[in-house]
């Protein structure tokens, strides 16, 4: 079983709007262009693999023959990515790993089902399947029989019955890896996890990959490994197209060149090298779901050469040169889960959050998690979709709230929250809260705890809170590690942090504060007008005049999106199908001040992106159009970033946020350090609204690794500088807990020098700062750092420092710049005693 790493940024790709028509050439949904690469650098590749040797594999796998792969079938709208991703993929994978056969429903699981929720409703586009991938970790998927059909009640339908949706608990995935495909070393790995899992099993995986809709095949030539049988060896066009790689044939060949050879060891292309874009001999098998099934390439199975998976995008290969594996859990159930029932005739304007506090007497909730389904999706249908019969108005579910039990609970009674927000404000749906209950599966027995009421009627265009308290004390995860041991300054530093009750594995991750203020801020259009290669998709690389801090690192370069955002790689926008805004921000290192799926710069309607720069500053301005299918709205809005890395968004033309796919915020795109805004809840965007936000730096000489492990060696000394540390186990409990850390000079003990031994004055002060001691001190020292435990200014180390003797700082750092006004930390002492005094520093 694989160990989750770092979370995987994945798109699914739409599928086509139709299927082939009596031969003729099908209608696609809009395909990727060169522009839409994936953030490769966020992909987590499989690590620590054993050595891996061809000759210790067959020649041959197709492990679409074996009893855990479903029988190949007709996808029936745009839902290719959910095909491949769940109906073949996910489905080959949970059966394999439970040997159970494919070929009956209840061992079967429906695209549909994730589909449905991110189709904008009607099945108007495809749905990113790295959606449907979020869905499988945080709720499952039901069986085929469960949910009625691959497809039951076509691109509209949402499952109704708690039941159900428990029994999808059970079937859930773990991670989404990649395995890059343009080496050869990476072919192997893709080989070895087709024959072995990577780890030895009688049989091997299956992977999904992106490309173009497979129309044209071409034949393996007579004479030669399955002749006659259908082939890709180019993949024509944009990929716009998902499909699922199920074995491989290392001697299937294809003459490249017409020179009557197949060979591996001729430079095709005359680039200099022979490599894996030369090959004419070895292919992988693939399956589809499209044009009837089964009755596509060879009983619904096609081959496509090796090449292709190394060749670029416009030369014929696969979307980025990778192809995507699943790790599954093997039976998930869960430790707490809400029964929901709710009626409402507009199922798009509303979002299901659940929240949790210690104690009955609690108003709000202390911790609360949302999802990816139940979240202002679906259109302006019936709950469950459709506009009739009245009954589909109303709809039950449950959700796994087990991620609540890591919210640093404290003592029982434990009061749990249900939050229906309502994004409403012209008032054109009612509804009401039906059922709300919390169900306890960590006993030996379920304990389900109900909510007093009989309905609530849901606040229009507001958020309705049900609230019940439950007096058993399910078991919590916490971080237990309550106190970090003083480290040396230059010897090395090591420490295990510990927690309880989570289910391993634990993934730990160090936090970056952040901080907003909102205010109110003309928008300026001044500077140069830049223009992106494809106002769609490209990025235009900006020099700054200065380095910018941005999660730890420094950029001298940022690359400005027509799609409202700021990125730090030159990887375009990341997921073209994705339309969940907030998702994509926590999980892409960005800045985006208003994020839009939609959102249009055309040059021809009079929209531009403006870029004004100064030492001290540097500001992009937008101006453009939010062209939603349901709605159409211009915006103009804009990003200031500044040397000491905090950053403003400023908004200079209002706009109605309810009624289109947006957010705004800051990421590290590790989904756990990033920053969405409460301007980002706003239903409307009033005129000049901005706000500011900081993110508090990390110290760099000190790590933490995914384990736990704190470690380094501290250039610098800190004061009691806190640290945020996050857990998250397999069960996605979260737990947080801030701890003090400090180092000093070695053999410092725990006596301190008093306060009345160092005095300083004026304090605050803007111009100079005296700091007079009233002590004699042997190898005295006198320091300032910033709040942040940065060393900024030495103005003694190890000297005699007699009474009376005053030391002054002005301001500056210790390369004579000035520094920004605020806390600063003066630290004096001789290595035995130290004393630490706050200064306020006004700035000039």
């Amino acid at each position: 079983m694989m160990r989750k790493t770092t979370f995987l940024l994945l798109l699914g790709l739409a599928g086509f709007t139709s299927l082939f028509a009596q031969g003729s050439f099908p209608e696609q949904a809009p395909g990727l262009t060169p522009y839409d690469s994936l953030m490769l650098a966020k992909l987590p590749e499989l690590k620590a693999m054993p050595v891996l040797k061809s000759n210790e594999l067959p020649s041959a796998v197709d492990n679409s023959r074996l009893k855990y792969y479903r029988p190949i079938y007709e996808q029936v709208s745009n839902e290719c990515g959910q095909v491949s991703g769940i109906a073949y993929n996910f489905t080959y994978e949970i059966n394999r790993l439970r040997d159970l056969p494919a070929n009956v429903p209840e061992n079967q699981y429906p695209p549909h089902f994730t589909y449905n929720f991110m189709n904008g409703g009607y099945g108007w586009y495809g749905a990113s399947y790295f959606h449907s991938f979020e869905i499988l970790k945080t709720l499952g998927c039901p069986s085929v029989s469960t949910y009625g059909g691959m497809a039951a009640g076509g691109e509209s339908r949402w499952m109704d019955g708690y039941y159900n949706y428990l029994g999808a608990m059970s079937n859930r995935i773990r991670d989404v890896y990649q395995i890059k495909t343009d080496t050869e070393e990476g072919l192997l790995q893709l080989k070895h996890w087709l024959h072995n899992h990577l780890d030895g099993s009688e049989t091997g995986g299956v992977a999904s990959f992106y490309a173009n809709s497979p129309w044209n095949t071409k034949t393996l030539p007579q004479g030669t490994p399955e002749a006659g049988k259908k082939v890709i060896t180019y993949w024509a066009g944009n990929p716009s197209h998902a499909m699922t790689i199920t074995g491989y044939n290392d001697s299937i060949r294809y003459d490249y060149n017409a020179d009557g050879k197949y060979t591996n060891t001729i430079d095709l292309n005359d680039d200099g090298f022979v490599d894996m874009r030369d090959w004419e001999i070895g292919g992988l098998v693939f399956a589809d779901g499209w044009i009837g099934g089964i009755n596509f390439g060879d009983s619904g199975r096609c081959y496509m050469m090796y090449k292709t998976l190394a060749d670029e995008l416009y030369e014929g290969g696969i979307w980025n040169n990778a192809v995507h594996i699943l790790d599954v859990k093997s039976l998930e159930h869960p430790r707490l889960a809400a029964k929901i029932r709710i009626t409402h005739e507009r199922r798009g304007m509303l979002r299901i959050r659940l929240g949790v506090a210690s104690g009955e007497n609690a108003e709000e909730p202390d911790y609360t998690i949302s999802f990816p389904v139940f979240n202002f999706q679906g259109g302006m249908q019936y709950m469950q979709g459709g506009w009739s019969p009245a009954e589909n108005k109303t709809i039950e579910f449950g959700l796994d709230i087990t991620p609540l039990l890591g919210g640093n609970l404290s003592l029982p009674p434990k009061k749990f929250f249900l939050m229906v927000d309502e994004r409403d404000p012209e008032g054109s749906g009612s509804g009401r809260i039906e059922y709300f209950s919390v169900i306890d599966y960590s006993q030996l027995y379920p304990i389900e705890s109900s909510w007093e009421h009989t309905t609530m009627d849901i606040l229009n265009n507001s958020t309705t809170s049900a609230s019940l308290i439950i007096s058993n004390d399910p078991e919590v995860m916490l971080i237990t590690t309550t106190d970090l041991p003083v480290a040396v300054v230059g010897e090395p530093y090591s420490f295990q942090l510990e927690s309880s009750g989570a289910t391993a594995p634990v993934q730990w991750t160090l936090l970056h504060a952040c901080a907003e203020e909102q205010f109110q801020s003309a928008l300026s259009y001044t500077g140069t007008t830049i223009e992106a290669e494809n106002n769609d998709y490209g990025n235009i690389p900006v020099s700054l005049a200065f380095s910018f801090p941005f999660y730890g690192e420094h950029y001298d370069t940022i690359y400005v999106h027509p799609r409202g955002l700021v990125m730090f790689e030159n990887t375009n926008y990341p997921w073209p199908y994705i339309r969940d805004s907030e998702l994509l921000i926590r999980n892409t290192k960005c800045i985006a001040p208003l994020l839009a799926k939609y959102l249009v710069i055309d040059p021809d309607s009079g929209h531009r992106i403006w870029v004004d720069q100064a030492s001290a500053m540097a500001s992009i301005v937008w101006k453009g159009n939010i062209a939603d299918p349901a709605f159409e709205q211009d915006v103009e809005f804009g990003l200031t970033l500044y040397p000491d890395g905090h950053v403003e968004f400023i908004f200079g033309k209002g706009f109605d946020g309810y009624k289109t796919l947006w957010s705004c915020g800051v990421s590290k795109g590790d989904e756990q350090n990033y920053f969405i805004p409460s301007l980002a809840e706003n239903e409307v965007i009033q005129d000049q609204s901005a706000v500011r936000i900081a993110i508090s730096p990390l110290p760099d000489d000190i790590q933490l690794s995914p384990e736990g492990l704190l470690t380094g060696t501290p250039s610098d000394y800190y004061q009691s500088l806190p640290l945020t540390f996050s857990a998250e186990d397999d069960d996605h409990c979260r737990s947080r807990r801030t701890l003090l850390f400090s180092a000093g000079d070695l053999g410092l003990d725990e006596t301190y020098l008093q306060d009345d031994h160092v005095s300083t004055y004026p304090n605050p002060f803007s111009e100079s700062i005296s700091i007079r001691f009233e002590k004699n001190l042997n190898s005295g020292s006198c320091k300032i750092y910033n709040m942040n435990g940065k060393l900024v200014r030495i103005l003694a180390i190890r000297q005699e420092i007699k009474i009376g003797q005053i030391f002054r700082w002005d301001g500056e750092n210790e390369q004579g710049e000035i520094c920004p006004a605020g806390l600063y930390l003066l630290v004096t002492g001789n290595g035995m005693q130290s004393l630490s005094k706050k200064l306020l520093y006004t700035g000039r």
